[in-house]
């Protein structure tokens, strides 16, 4: 009952979906929110794997009577619809406050770009990059290649979502495979950034949760959950891809460290688009690279 709580705490955070919490007498409502937030950091990456369902149910559906190009445009666009554009914002607000940064070199030029409410033009060609980058590399994926979920691990060649076969071996396709499991992977760099960083005194707000409530355990289970995930649908190019991720997150944390003493809210979910990106593109060079 613990792990379905925390898990629907991390569903209800992350996406449109609200779960009903059980009644509690502790702390006062903003209180009890934030140790219910907390304590659901851990299943993060489950969270991302259960969007990244939605995603490919919505792929599956919309290629039945639309090219895949198109299919996998509209996978993205929902995406943000499924999560309110959480991370969205993050992307644009932070790139809002580089783009001031870096044609000021003012650090506080920075942080007020990123309080603005109204989006700049960095945001916007951010988000529009992000779209663009992601659509691009889901369909240089080869629809009819798939992975071989069997002892050997090898590659095979199918057209369809799946096929099961003798043995207990599962063809699963690869844009299916990208579309599951990219969220997982960008949901699991908010608990990388998060213990790896500090949240300055001017930018403390939700991204204190975060890097506050990130302990060792939560770091680990929540690691835990992340390869068990990518290992089983991807095999080692999916680890591999993932090191590279984490790897492009803990240079974010350093340079964030180094720049503006930690991170905040936005600059978390700049992680997570961040992440998202090179999770895909580095699946797709292993992919190559390993099969």
């Amino acid at each position: 009952m613990f792990i379905l709580s925390g898990l629907s705490e991390a569903v209800n955070f992350l996406t449109v979906f609200k779960f009903k919490r059980k009644s509690g007498k502790s702390g006062g409502e903003d209180g009890k929110e934030t140790v219910l937030l907390k304590k659901s950091i851990k299943y993060f990456p489950v969270a991302g794997f259960f969007i990244g369902i939605i995603l490919a149910v919505i792929f599956y559906v919309f290629k039945e009577f639309l090219p895949v190009r198109s299919a996998i445009l509209i996978s993205i666009f929902f995406l943000y619809i499924i999560t309110g554009g959480l991370h969205f914002d993050g992307l644009s607000d932070t790139s809002d406050g580089f783009f001031a940064y870096l044609k000021s070199g003012d650090k506080n030029k920075f942080y007020k770009a990123m309080k603005d409410v109204n989006t700049g033009t960095a945001g916007n060609i951010a988000i529009i990059f992000y779209v663009l980058i992601m659509w691009s590399l889901i369909i240089s994926a080869e629809p009819a290649q798939s992975f071989h979920l069997s002892n050997a691990g090898a590659p095979v060649l199918n057209g369809n979502l799946f096929n099961v076969n003798a043995g207990f071996s599962i063809n699963l396709n690869f844009i299916y495979l990208i579309l599951l499991v990219f969220p997982a992977a960008g949901r699991y760099s908010i608990v990388v950034m998060s213990y790896f960083s500090d949240t300055p005194e001017n930018f403390k707000g939700i991204g204190t949760v975060f890097t506050e409530g990130t302990d060792m355990r939560s770091f680990v289970i929540a690691s835990l959950f992340t390869v068990i995930i990518i290992y089983f649908l991807l095999n080692l190019a999916g680890i591999f891809s993932l090191l590279t991720a984490i790897f492009a997150v803990l240079l974010s944390a350093f340079y964030f460290r180094k720049r503006f003493g930690g991170v905040n809210g936005d600059m978390l979910g700049f992680t997570v688009k961040l992440s998202e990106v090179v999770f895909t593109a580095a699946l797709l060079g292993f992919h190559k690279i390993l099969y």
